[in-house]
């Protein structure tokens, strides 16, 4: 019997509801434990706040001492090298001097670097040959200038030609090496940097050489003005290129020539983006009444903003020496270089860094034969 009456006792515990009593003491217990579980929670985002805070301070404090230490150290570094630069001068000679002294003995290049380069010389004393015969003009650009000037030939450790050239003068040259077979102006579409890679080259498919060629647009206005009408073109038409062309096989095939199926888009893409600078700023189809000069959309963009380019800082133009050849420069290249470079006769720090073609191609036994002729053909 008692037994029996366990059995039931327990199986009422289980099964029936509770009583009142019962439940409101379950619910008194659970909400003192759900209190003390939001108090923890509460304590531990305190304490994780807390810990951000600290976190965000040590940055802040990291920063601040690394920010403090290169400003020691740039300090050591200008003083180092204006002691340096006292030192190398030589008597009755200025710093300017002394470093252009310095930069014109630095070592050249041997070997295949110095063949390329060789053979780039000579198809730019051509690229010149040409653009006088037909009265086109051009300037060079960024490493091209500084190399003219500091060390009156290529920098040592670059091995390409930069020019700017007018988007009126850019199809005249493309009309004149259409008549004359042994040029030619390639397009490839560059993915990576999403600019329209524009190139003078020879004929001959086994030559590696090309000069980048690089847009400009005459305008009329105020220059800073075109310039940053400019900027933005630029940082538009790169969006635009993002987001049209990601999912086509332009990214499998970072270079696409002017012959894809796809190149038609990309020029449609181009003239748009041209079309709605000319409805932010006046772009002229030419020289006559332009005030200033901006660099085309579809070029990759500067490492530092080189602009705006008034032109009275770019006509009459400027000449420098470049091996053998007086090449044309805007007239305000210093106040460019130091635009773009900052101080361009500071010794640099990414020297041997600047091969723009693989080692393996210009060192085929088809590229080197190719080279010669070119040098030879000069």
């Amino acid at each position: 019997m008692e037994t029996t009456m366990r059995l039931v006792t327990n199986m009422k515990q289980r099964l029936l509801p509770p009583s009142s009593r019962s439940f409101h003491a379950f619910e008194t217990s659970a909400n003192r434990r759900i209190d003390g579980l939001e108090a923890q929670v509460r304590n531990l985002e305190a304490q994780t706040q807390n810990l951000a805070n600290q976190n965000e301070r040590l940055i802040s404090l990291v920063e601040n001492l690394q920010e403090a230490s290169q400003q020691e150290h740039s300090y050591e570094q200008d003083r180092d090298m204006m002691l340096y630069w006292q030192m190398f001068r030589r008597d009755g000679e200025s710093i300017e001097q002394a470093q252009l002294r310095f930069f014109r003995g630095l070592p050249k290049p041997t070997g295949i670097h110095k063949l390329f380069q060789d053979a780039e010389a000579a198809l730019f004393s051509q690229f010149d040959a040409l653009c006088r015969q037909h009265d086109i003009l051009y300037w060079g650009s960024s490493g091209t200038i500084l190399g003219a000037y500091r060390h009156q030939d290529f920098i040592p450790w670059d091995d390409d030609i930069d020019v700017y050239i007018t988007r009126d003068q850019l199809r005249k040259l493309e009309q004149v090496t259409r008549e004359d077979k042994r040029f030619r102006v390639t397009v490839l579409w560059d993915w990576y940097v999403a600019c329209k890679q524009i190139r003078f080259r020879s004929t001959d498919e086994d030559n590696p050489c090309f000069i980048d060629l690089f847009t400009l647009d005459w305008a009329k206005g105020d220059p800073q003005q075109v310039w940053d009408a400019g900027t933005e073109q630029r940082k538009s038409f790169v969006a635009e290129i993002r987001r049209n062309f990601s999912d086509t096989a332009w990214p499998q095939t970072p270079y696409l020539p002017s012959s894809d199926s796809l190149a038609p888009r990309l020029e449609a893409t181009l003239d748009a983006q041209l079309d709605d600078l000319k409805a932010t700023c006046d772009i002229l189809p030419e020289q006559t009444g332009a005030t200033c000069l901006v660099g085309g959309p579809e070029n990759i963009d500067d490492a530092h903003p080189s602009g705006p380019y008034p032109i009275e800082k770019w006509l009459p133009a400027d000449h420098l020496p470049f091996r053998n050849l007086e090449i044309p420069v805007p007239n305000g290249w210093k106040q460019y270089l130091s635009r773009l470079y900052g101080d361009y006769m500071a010794i640099p720090k990414d020297i041997n860094s600047h091969e723009h073609v693989a080692d393996d191609y210009i060192q085929s036994p088809q590229s080197v034969a190719a080279m010669h002729r070119l040098i030879d053909e000069a």
